[in-house]
């Protein structure tokens, strides 16, 4: 017959028994969900490949940036955005924008019906059709 014991006995770890040799111990690391270390760079080219240099760590570190770049009419930004987990896993992702200050066209087909901008709709404040 098996004794019962109490759940309070098997979630004390003695301090002598922290593992406190290598990359990773028992010491609180500032991160958010795990990512210890978030990275960017900034490309005004077209280039799809991934960079090697270039890149800037955010320090503090944030989930967020906030920066200006002096863009105009027809320029391009990709942002890359490097990860680094607290295991030294590192991913890596891109957006991608084209500055575009031109007014918008429609064009409609012409074996359909025409286009129709501003109807009145019962379920949408601004509606075309």
């Amino acid at each position: 017959m098996m004794q019962h014991m109490s759940n309070a006995f098997f979630r004390f770890v003695s301090d002598a028994l922290d593992d406190n040799e290598g990359n990773r111990t028992r010491t609180p690391i500032a991160n958010f969900q795990g990512i210890v270390k978030y990275e960017v760079v900034f490309d005004q080219s077209v280039n799809e490949v991934e960079p090697t240099t270039g890149w800037i760590e955010l320090n503090p570190m944030k989930e967020e940036i906030i920066t200006e770049k002096p863009l105009v009419d027809g320029d391009r930004l990709r942002v890359w955005v490097r990860a680094t987990d607290v295991v030294g896993n590192t991913r890596i992702d891109s957006t991608f924008m084209q500055i575009d200050g031109s007014p918008p066209t429609v064009m409609t087909d012409s074996r359909r019906q025409p286009f129709e901008i501003n109807v009145d709709s019962d379920e949408y404040k601004h509606a075309s059709r």
